[in-house]
């Protein structure tokens, strides 16, 4: 068998075993194919294999989990969520679009987008439940708002979009940015479209939405304060002094954990997530020495054109992200084709196809298979659950078609200038 295609079939195999298995962690699967193939087909030495982890990578998504981590363990980052949701007091028909907008918030400042909704969802889904708001609204809303803010520069799903593009020789900072706004407009409009489809704005519901949030009568505790100086130290220290996040992050949480309480920080860092991003990013590092991704490349270029190119990328990743990990599959198994089938395709802009590949893995990930719905589903009382589940289940698989109708509009038209 030719190596190329082997290499591929990989990748497939990968991928297919976390639609149809999603407890197993395919990052894990994905390093073994990777040193079957590297030693025993390409020829390469053990000692080669791990030249090809994305070691960059890796200490970026620990380091800036580390410093969330702790946010999380010494409540801070509850505690800044329940300030806000405090601040609303009626009007709750606007509470989707609220909910929306903290979301997008809290996501994009680097918690991202699974912590994000973790964080916002048990909230969103009570009080949409004490003021008559669909649940089933505010689940999309809450999910919609965490992908919204997802691709932030210091975010993990951020930070992922950042390695891999680094990897592909576009090395420009200004690029994440665009990423990330484009991301935000075209998954705001899908929040927009949610809104009007399930009549949020009807909601005639008078008088105050109690929330409980005890929390937010505490005063803010030594840790507390700390914790806020030490986030703002990393967005200034990116952002304007454009230090390397692994540096930052690491500086920064090492300080942390010397003059804060850290007792379970590090053991709730999710390493199975980060092992199954470079695990796959590992395998993709095999693909790019075997041929794999030119064949990749050479057969979406057969279904598209330099005019069509983005909607067939949002859609197919779109398809394929709503059974597996968007940022841990979909994305480090597309970003690399990038190059390879602008080549085949004699033309097309690398920021938009990047765009579209961003927005099409996880416009479906309010589907209640991907871990943003199935953490507010769990939310939802047991009575709605089955119904609810259903319907959030369409709504998601709905996605892949209207990511690749945006993507057409937006980039296949050129919109975006």
């Amino acid at each position: 068998m030719d190596i190329a295609v082997l290499s591929l079939a990989a990748l497939v195999i990968v991928i297919v075993l976390g639609i149809v298995k999603p407890n197993i962690n395919i990052g894990v699967l994905a390093i073994g194919f990777a040193y079957i193939i590297g030693i025993f087909f390409l020829g390469l030495k053990e000692k080669d294999i791990p030249l090809l982890f994305p070691a960059n990578l890796f200490l970026m998504l620990v380091g800036i989990t580390l410093i969330f981590g702790i946010a999380y363990e010494n409540g801070t980052l509850q505690i800044f969520t329940n300030k806000i949701v405090g601040l609303v007091k009626s009007k709750p028909q606007f509470l989707p679009l609220i909910f929306f907008f903290i979301t997008l918030l809290i996501s994009a400042l680097g918690p991202g987008n699974i912590a994000a909704t973790a964080l916002i969802a048990p909230i969103a889904i009570a009080t949409a439940l004490k003021a008559k708001i669909s649940p089933l609204l505010m689940a999309i809303m809450v999910c919609t708002g965490a992908n919204a803010g997802a691709f932030s520069p210091i975010s993990p799903t951020g930070i992922i979009g950042i390695g891999l593009m680094d990897k592909i020789g576009v090395n420009s900072k200004d690029l994440s940015w665009v990423v990330f706004l484009a991301s935000a407009l075209i998954q705001s409009i899908s929040a927009l479209l949610a809104y009007f489809v399930f009549k949020g704005f009807l909601n005639k519901h008078n008088g105050e939405i109690e929330v409980d949030d005890e929390s937010r009568k505490i005063r803010l505790n030594r840790n507390q304060v700390l914790t806020i100086v030490a986030i703002v130290s990393l967005i200034v220290s990116l952002s304007i002094f454009k230090a390397p996040l692994s540096l930052a992050s690491f500086v920064i949480a090492s300080i942390l954990f010397v003059i804060t309480k850290t007792e379970d920080t590090i053991k709730n860092v999710p390493w199975d997530a980060i092992l199954l991003v470079c695990g796959v990013s590992l395998l993709i590092g095999i693909l790019e020495k075997s041929g794999g991704l030119d064949l990749a490349t050479t057969a979406i270029s057969k279904i598209s054109t330099s005019n069509t190119v983005n909607s067939v990328l949002a859609f197919v990743t779109g398809v394929i992200s709503a059974y597996s990990s968007s940022s841990g599959v979909v994305l480090p198994a597309f970003v690399p084709l990038i190059p390879g089938l602008i080549v085949k395709l004699g033309g097309g802009d690398i920021t938009r196809m990047i765009i579209a590949v961003s927005v099409g893995s996880h416009m479906v990930d309010v589907s209640p298979l991907s871990t943003l719905g199935a953490i507010c589903i769990a939310c939802i009382p047991a009575l709605d659950r089955q119904v609810i589940f259903r319907k959030l289940l369409i709504w998601g698989l709905l996605m892949a078609v209207l990511g690749a109708i945006l993507s057409f509009i937006f980039l296949d038209l050129h919109i975006f200038s």
